[in-house]
Formats: C-alpha cells, structure tokens, sequence
C-alpha cells in the first residue's frame, strides 16, 4: 500500500514538473491590444473652425476636417460627417459666387458628373458674375444640420441669416467620389425646392459663428 502511495506521489510529481517545463518552454501568446474607432458622430462640431473671405462672404475652414486645400477650389475634406458638413458648405457657395472664369474649375472638381451637373452648367454659363456679393444681401452662415450619414453619402441642410434678419435652409447631399466628398446637385426635373424660408434655427443644429 504504502509502495503504491509512493508510486502515486512520484507520478504526480513528475506531471507537475513535466508541467512546469512544457510552460517555460512554450512561449506565452501575446496579447494584441484591440483599438476600436468610435463611429461617427453627426452631432459633433467641426474642430478648430476658422473663417476665410470668399466673394464677400465668410466659409468656415477646418483644421482637422477641410478643406485641406481652400484655394483655388476647395477640396480635400475629413470622411466624417464633419466633413461632408463643410463640404456641402463650401461647394454650396463658392459653385453660387464664383466670379466668371472660376466657375468651370470648381464645377469640374467639386460636382458629381450627371444631369445635374449638365444642366447648372449650361444655366450658369447664362449669365456673368465679376464683382463679391452685395453686403447689403450677402447671407451669413449660421449653423447645419446632418439630416442623414453613410460612408457613402450624406445629406446637409445648411442654415443661412440675411441682414434683414430673415433665415433660410438649403438641404443639399454630398457623396463620397474620388476620395472626397462632392455635391449632388438636385434632380433638374424636381419640382421640389432646395431653399426654404423659416422662422427659427432648430435647436438641434449645429451652430457655427462668422466673424462680424
């Protein structure tokens, strides 16, 4: 009995030793730190806004989210929707003030090819735009709002003052082409308007605050 115990001893011994050298000589795996990127966030403001004059009025620029080139076309947007915020902001009116012989530049870099596209063209080159718009009536951007966001596309509606104190939203969808975001114009053929007049900012918008 007592050879068996001992027997059962050693045995038990030796597992645990065989034990002990199968883990000293077998490298523990390493353990990969996971990163996760938080998903986008359409109620976060673009950082560090700064402002730049174009044709009279003022266009926010973001330092984090573009356009990372404002001149001669602005191009060159985060894929966020802080980006496709300021996109739509800036293709929106500069395509509107750009002065004769600017146009067809911006057009060509910032508008999705299309019907759409064809025919602001042929309306644009109808008439001629040489001086900055009129202080007197130039609008000012207030805030937006993402009304939609995907990767792919989203859809911003952007909140102007006018002088007068009237305020007006345009609602305008910028997709993901060319590794940056560009304007959708609306459908030639839709009897639906882009520019609405309102009576308040909602209160979910995102503000944004030009210079005086």
């Amino acid at each position: 009995m007592r050879a068996k115990a001992a027997h059962l001893t050693q045995l038990f011994l030796t597992l645990v030793f065989t034990a002990a050298v199968s883990a000293c000589g077998t490298p523990t795996p390493a353990v990969t730190p996971t990163t996760t990127t938080p998903p986008p966030d359409p109620a976060r403001p673009p950082a560090e806004i700064r402002w730049e004059p174009y044709q009279g009025i003022q266009l926010p620029i973001g330092a984090q989210d573009g356009p990372a080139k404002p001149t001669p076309v602005a191009i060159g947007y985060s894929h966020s929707p802080q980006g496709a915020a300021l996109a739509a902001i800036n293709h929106t009116l500069r395509l509107s003030l750009a002065p004769d012989g600017a146009w067809p530049q911006i057009a060509n870099l910032t508008l999705i090819t299309g019907p759409a596209k064809d025919s602001w063209v042929l309306a644009r080159a109808q008439i001629s735009i040489t001086t900055p718009a009129d202080p007197a009536t130039a609008p000012r951007i207030s805030a937006y709002k993402i009304a939609s966001y995907t990767p792919d596309r989203s859809a911003v509606t952007i909140y102007t003052t006018y002088p007068d104190a009237s305020i007006a939203s345009t609602t305008q969808s910028v997709l993901w082409s060319a590794n940056d975001w560009r304007l959708q114009l609306p459908d030639p053929n839709s009897q639906d308007p882009t520019i609405q007049a309102i009576d308040f900012i909602p209160y979910d918008a995102i503000p944004l605050a030009p210079p005086a």
